[in-house]
């Protein structure tokens, strides 16, 4: 992977415009509802399991698995199966909105 930030770069800096650490403990249901961003998501696990929904597809993430949801996937946080720890970061803006679908688009 590519460092994108400090003296040996090789890529600018925007490359994710907001990114942070999440943690959620083992049980959690529901933690996002589904949405969308006009923009690149990357979430990169570090610890725990999950289960996440992106475009209608079950992923069960475990440590060092990494979800790419490009611009415009409906995604959601569906079950935290293990306490988890995760890095998430979002590339630039390439729309002009973030808005959460209707139920009936989700399905």
């Amino acid at each position: 992977m590519p460092i994108i930030q400090g003296p040996h770069t090789n890529l600018p800096a925007n490359d994710f415009t907001y990114w942070g650490l999440a943690r959620f403990p083992k049980g959690q249901r529901h933690v996002t509802e589904p949405h969308f961003h006009d923009c690149d998501e990357y979430v990169f696990m570090i610890e725990g399991k999950m289960l996440m929904r992106s475009e209608g597809s079950e992923y069960v993430l475990e440590p060092r698995d990494v979800l790419v949801t490009r611009m415009g996937d409906v995604h959601e946080v569906v079950e935290i199966l293990e306490d988890t720890v995760y890095f998430w970061a979002e590339g630039p803006m390439r729309g002009s909105s973030e808005r959460r679908p209707s139920r009936r688009e989700c399905r």
